[in-house]
């Protein structure tokens, strides 16, 4: 975010390195912006590559469609506050400067920019029906340690 060709631009898309977005990503996000001058995050859902691979990817499927289909949307929608999940998101360039900048010092810097915004007074928009998928690598670690 320090470096000087930010300043050319609105927004950052943010994706872990296993994260697989679609080709349209960008064109079902960004105009959630459009218009609305209030809104720092667009927030889309995670699949997954493997989820009936073995126990482990099911039951992790399990818990986290729980988390999109129930608390992010939920929370999105009532509560308007849900925390970024870290990936698989579009923030307004200009969100994250007014509310202090993203801290990479931190252990949970997704949450931490995410209630900053929040109590900047900022909006966010959860995107259940735009995907992005995560690769077999999160749950090759976990099966591997």
């Amino acid at each position: 975010m320090s470096c000087d060709y930010v300043a050319d631009y609105e927004f950052v898309a943010i994706f872990d390195a296993d994260f697989q977005p679609g080709p349209d990503f960008l064109k079902k996000t960004i105009p959630y912006f459009k218009g609305n001058d209030d809104v720092a995050l667009v927030q889309t859902r995670w699949t997954f590559v493997n989820k009936d691979e073995n126990l482990l990817t099911r039951l992790q499927n399990i818990n986290l469609c729980f988390h999109f289909e129930v608390e992010q949307q939920v929370n999105g929608l009532f509560i308007n506050f849900f925390g970024f999940n870290g990936t698989a998101g579009v923030w307004g360039i200009k969100a994250i400067e007014e509310c202090g900048d993203w801290m990479d010092r931190t252990t949970v810097e997704d949450m931490d920019i995410a209630v900053r915004a929040h109590l900047c007074g900022w909006k966010f928009i959860y995107l259940n029906d735009v995907k992005v998928c995560l690769g077999p690598a999160l749950c090759q670690n976990i099966l591997q340690t």
